[in-house]
């Protein structure tokens, strides 16, 4: 892993392989190594890049209000320093957001979208659902971890590794960015892209968990319905976390034929 300095912060990307370019965006709370599982398997065949976002894993952070818009610009300053001209990009949740704004604000760097688990506007649903959010990480990392966790977990997987997430919990709670997570959940209130959604032309792939009650298939729909060239795939059992172990095959053989098709 590698640091640049790209809008007064220090952004820690990950850039492996060769071939046609991948972009990986994470989620709230998370860093590249999310997408670990993914890209070790990708990057035989393409270039793959994965990157933390402003105060998430070894990313800094400065004093500037957090925005999602903030977080493209972001981007888009790393893929012009690192000469990457175009790519398909990949973003879960927080970073489903991220790639979308992209995608209307710089087309041109645009050849194809995977959008998991995110959401195109702010909704008094959502908005219920990020004060929680922000009730718990105002009382530390461990309470956010137990607030968030059922969201993005099935029952079943709840139970079957509860020894294993607890372990977890406490082991990031030793790194974890307090202020950064906070500023990312602020950076999705008031968030509204649905209008402007119309605009994106490249094919499109929204990948949703059925069980998703966070954002649930209801607001994931109005991302495919509002892009022309967009299929909407939804993973039975899943909630939030696409990439859980029985979906993970599944969701390498979706990218590895939506990449056939970008030329």
């Amino acid at each position: 892993m590698t640091e640049i300095n790209l809008n007064g912060i220090n952004i820690n990307y990950q850039l492996e392989g060769e071939g046609k370019t991948i972009v990986f965006v994470h989620g709230l709370s998370d860093s590249l190594k999310y997408w670990n599982v993914l890209t070790d398997e990708l990057k035989d065949q393409y270039e793959v890049l994965s990157f933390d976002l402003r105060g998430h894993g070894d990313s800094s952070d400065d004093d500037s209000i957090t925005t999602i818009d903030l977080y493209q610009d972001d981007l888009y300053q790393l893929l012009t320093a690192l000469n990457i001209e175009n790519a398909v990009f990949a973003g879960l949740s927080l970073g489903g957001n991220v790639i979308l704004d992209l995608a209307i604000k710089h087309p041109e760097m645009v050849n194809g979208l995977i959008v998991m688990s995110s959401f195109p506007e702010h909704s008094e649903r959502l908005e219920k659902i990020f004060d929680e959010f922000h009730e718990g990480i105002d009382k530390g990392f461990i309470e956010f971890y137990d607030t968030i966790l059922p969201y993005t977990l099935t029952d079943d997987l709840l139970l079957k590794h509860k020894e294993l997430l607890e372990n977890i919990k406490f082991k990031a709670a030793e790194t974890a960015n307090i202020d950064g997570i906070k500023k990312g959940i602020r950076a999705g209130y008031g968030f509204n892209i649905t209008d402007e959604l119309n605009t994106i032309d490249v094919p499109t792939l929204v990948i949703a968990g059925r069980e998703d009650n966070l954002t649930d298939l209801e607001i994931q729909k109005k991302i495919s319905d509002n892009i022309m060239d967009s299929e909407l795939i939804i993973l039975d059992n899943t909630k939030h976390n696409i990439l859980i172990g029985r979906n993970i095959e599944k969701v390498l053989d979706i990218i590895n034929e939506f990449m056939l098709k970008i030329d």
